[in-house]
This record gives C-alpha cells, structure tokens and sequence, in this order.
C-alpha cells in the first residue's frame, strides 16, 4: 500500500530563500523586496544594515523601512530612505512618508499600481 501526499504549491510561486507566496499581498512585497535588491539595497538580515517590507495582513500601504544599528552604519536612515524611494518611484510605486501618531522617520507607505 503506498501513501500519495498531494503538495499544493503556492498560488504565486516562491520568494527569496523560498518563501511561498501563498496571497497577492506575499507576491506584492516580494516585488517590493525585488526592486530593492535589484538596485543593490541590503536586505536587513541580523547582523547589519538594510531593508524590509511588512504590512501583508491587509489592503493598507506596505511598510518599508530602514533598519540601522548605529555602530555598524554604512549610510544614515535618511539616505537609504531617500535611495528606496528613488528605487521604488522608478519601479512605478507610490511612495509617502509614514504619516500618523505612530508613525517613524525610518518608515515609508508603499503602494503598488
């Protein structure tokens, strides 16, 4: 008697170190994340500098930050901001500050097309 298990794949493929994409939102901040690597961001990843994307659990804007340890900083947060929008506008992106009684300097809405 054999045993078949039946693996569905995500419905949009896998992301980086193969992420599955499960929902259009995965797939949205995986085109984020894309662009940013493509123009040689660092993607944050312990230790060091770079970027990430979060706000997948609704339709909001994403949230791209920049996340910067003090001692080990190659650029200030203002310029890496300024280098994802530059990145992500070309990308055709809509790019805003964070705006609200949360919001942080170190953060920016992202919306795609």
């Amino acid at each position: 008697m054999s045993i078949t298990h039946s693996v569905e794949s995500p419905a949009f493929g896998y992301g980086r170190w193969q992420q599955p994409l499960h929902t259009q939102r995965d797939r949205d901040a995986e085109t984020i994340r894309k662009a940013l690597r493509k123009a040689g961001c660092p993607e944050f990843r312990h230790p060091g500098d770079g970027f990430y994307v979060d706000g997948g659990h609704d339709d909001g804007p994403f949230l791209v930050g920049c996340a910067s340890r003090t001692r080990h900083r190659r650029l200030s947060p203002a310029a890496q901001l300024a280098a994802y929008t530059m990145v992500l506008t070309a990308a055709g992106m809509l790019v805003e500050p964070q705006t609200g009684p949360e919001a942080s300097a170190s953060v920016l809405h992202v919306r795609l097309p």
